[in-house]
């Protein structure tokens, strides 16, 4: 059985919930209190992650198609499962959509998006096919780099003196609802509550003992960061023009400019972006092969194939990105995610909690 360690687990959950997020301003509906958006949607997302810790630590060795069967029943169970499937089947669509648009918006206006998408899907079907250990690892190795290169360019933005955090005050100007509304439940969703793929990963993990911790810690590390990250893009460029770009953080890039001769390092923030959006398509897309293979009781390498030519072929449907986008924030926001990522997480949580106390009360009556 493949295992995975503390440290593979860490890397591949900050590195799966930065994601796509730096594409946008999560919260900029909220103005110059994004940041404060942010912080209310980790929070709020705090619920999630322990309803999501309290499932896999009642069964360790389950994934989550597993526990769903074994809590909702054979056939009522199977058919969740299966939608599980197509959950993460379409999440996994959204990113290579997302890393399409990325390319064809910045690096290569001309290539033809089909052509980008097929290179992102052939380098994550590849991964996929050697299966969750070896995909951890690389996370593993992607880490480091990914999060010094970020925070070099944070440095990069204060040593270039174009912080201007004036452009965050007053807060809270209108209040805390726009906030409150921002955050709730469309940031505790996306990204925080997307750790719900886990589910199907973190069975695999060495130690058990050591997943609350480590999850929580790179839980609240990635939320801090994104925190971080919509307070430099506000106090940049403000919040008007951040909530009006295609995507604010290649506006700011450019400002950079040390020395005479450090500027321009447009690619180097797309790069970042294409790895972070790699792992959680490629986590998705995994997450989605794994579910349909237990369901077929096959092993993953029978179906992976399948699963990849459907995401491929969904990313196709938005006509454009700007629909893209739309059908994500207006959407998937308020019904795909909230469904599969709080309403049957929920559910299952009650299940297990009222089968544990029926089962109490059942062993207490028996000794007596």
């Amino acid at each position: 059985m493949e295992r995975l360690g503390k440290y593979q687990i860490c890397a591949g959950i900050i590195l799966f919930l930065i994601g796509s997020i730096p594409l946008f301003v999560t919260g900029i509906e909220a103005g110059r209190d994004a940041w404060l958006v942010m912080l209310t949607g980790m929070l709020a997302g705090l619920f999630f992650v322990w309803v999501y810790l309290y499932i896999q630590h009642n069964e360790p060795e389950s994934s989550l198609i597993q526990i769903i069967r074994k809590h909702f029943g054979k056939y009522i169970g199977t058919v969740i499962a299966i939608l599980y499937v197509l959950h993460f089947a379409y999440q996994a669509m959204r990113n290579t959509r997302d890393f399409g648009d990325l390319i064809v918006l910045t690096l290569m206006p001309e290539s033809p998006l089909f052509l980008i998408m097929l290179i992102m899907m052939v380098i994550s079907t590849y991964a996929v096919y050697q299966g969750t250990e070896v995909f951890f690892r690389t996370l593993e190795i992607l880490f480091p780099i990914v999060i010094i290169s970020f925070f070099t360019l944070i440095l990069f933005f204060i040593l270039s003196g174009v912080l201007n955090f004036e452009l965050l005050l007053p807060v809270l100007e209108n209040g805390l609802m726009p906030v409150l509304k921002a955050a709730v439940p469309n940031v505790a969703m996306t990204p925080f509550a997307q750790i719900a793929v886990f589910l199907m990963f973190w069975k695999y993990i060495n130690n058990k003992k050591y997943l609350t911790k480590y999850t929580l810690i790179a839980y609240i590390f990635t939320g801090l960061f994104l925190v971080l990250y919509n307070i430099l893009i506000v106090a940049i460029i403000g919040a008007p023009l951040a909530s009006i770009s295609t995507v604010p953080l290649l506006r700011a890039v450019p400002l950079i400019q040390i020395g005479g001769f450090l500027e321009r390092l447009d690619p180097i923030f797309v790069i970042l972006l294409v790895l972070c959006l790699y792992t959680k398509m490629t986590l998705f897309y995994l997450g989605a092969v794994l579910a349909l293979a237990e369901l077929l009781n096959k092993s993953h390498r029978k179906v992976f194939l399948l699963v990849g030519a459907v995401i491929y072929g969904a990313s196709f449907i938005p006509a454009n990105y700007i629909e893209h986008i739309w059908v994500g924030f207006q959407i998937s926001h308020n019904y795909d995610f909230v469904l599969f990522q709080a309403v049957i997480p929920v559910i299952l949580l009650l299940i297990i909690m009222v089968k544990k106390k029926s089962s109490k009360q059942k062993n207490g009556l028996s000794q007596t």
